[in-house]
């Protein structure tokens, strides 16, 4: 058993993976000696693994794990954790905005007597706009999901042996990291650090996917969809009746030149749009769950570098 392991997923990030590995390496290395990077490549369609294969033949320190195609980030990072067997784990990004030179200052923390320890980012280098509206989709989301998640942290992150065991208990299909993590409640806390430049390319992660994400946690991890709908129903049927208490009162004092016209018309659009989108909502909830009864793999592993089953 190792005592401190970073894991890393990555994506079409070939011109980076050395820089990398030099800066976790050398970060790693003041924590102690007994230390191991696992790189995740999740299915790049550039030479990102070839490099992995390179350096690991010169650093044993290196291990690598190539999915057969692209599963996602966050199952890049349950195939890291569940592959590893340090006394801590270390989780970051690839493309050096999580700065391997924190990484001392997390495991610094951690020994205070946390299991679990965050990097709140300071300093960004995104645009006010870009900031603007993430804090508004983290408080729509923490709204819909019923977690609080906090704009400042990512993946960035550290954790205990026994957070690691208990994260391997997951076998849902739908993985975020971060909500797995906070859901198990272990004795958590937080550092700030400067937030890094992206050192080559541009992110794989769209708002397009970004949206993708959080409708998946709002729906894997909350029932407040369907308390919504249900809402949504009592809502609307207040509003049907005291509508219905005004048509009365219209065709009794002779106001409409078509008696029963508006009332007919405006509850066949009421009753359909409720009933859609109440069926729309159960039925999202019921395609997850024929998903997870299904029991197919998270993932498919077609390669493995200097790590042991």
């Amino acid at each position: 058993m190792t005592h401190i392991t970073a894991v890393i997923p990555l994506l079409n990030e070939e011109k980076l993976v050395s820089e990398l590995i030099n800066r976790v390496d050398a970060n790693l290395k003041t924590i102690n000696e007994d230390y191991k990077i696992i790189l995740v490549d999740d299915g790049s369609s550039d030479l990102t693994w070839e490099v992995i294969k390179r350096e690991s033949l010169v650093n044993n320190r290196i291990s690598g794990i190539k999915f057969s195609r692209n599963y996602g980030h966050h199952f890049a990072i349950t195939a890291g954790i569940n592959n590893t067997d340090s006394d801590w784990v270390v989780v970051m990004d690839g493309d050096l905005q999580d700065r391997p030179e924190v990484i001392p200052d997390l495991y610094k923390k951690a020994q205070e007597g946390y299991d679990v320890v965050f990097v709140n980012r300071i300093h960004r280098k995104e645009s006010r706009l870009y900031l603007l509206t993430q804090k508004i989709f983290y408080k729509i989301l923490n709204l819909l999901s019923g977690l609080q998640f906090n704009s400042k942290q990512a993946n960035f992150s550290i954790i205990s042996r026994k957070v690691v065991d208990s994260h391997r208990q997951f076998n849902e299909q739908v993985r975020f990291y971060r909500s797995t993590i906070k859901w198990l409640g272990f004795n958590e806390s937080s550092i700030e650090a400067n937030h890094g430049e992206r050192f080559f390319g541009k992110p794989s992660y769209t708002i397009r996917r970004r949206f993708k994400l959080a409708f998946d946690i709002i729906i894997s991890f909350s029932e407040r969809p369907l308390k919504f709908a249900v809402s949504l129903g009592l809502f609307l049927s207040f509003f049907a009746i005291l509508f219905a208490i005004w048509i009365f009162f219209k065709a009794y004092n002779s106001e409409f030149s078509v008696l029963g016209w508006p009332s007919i018309m405006f509850s066949i659009f009421l009753t359909a749009g409720l009933n859609l989108t109440i069926l729309g909502i159960l039925g999202i909830y019921m395609g997850r769950i024929f998903n997870q009864v299904k029991e197919r793999p998270l993932f498919i592993i077609e390669e493995k570098l200097n790590i042991l089953d």
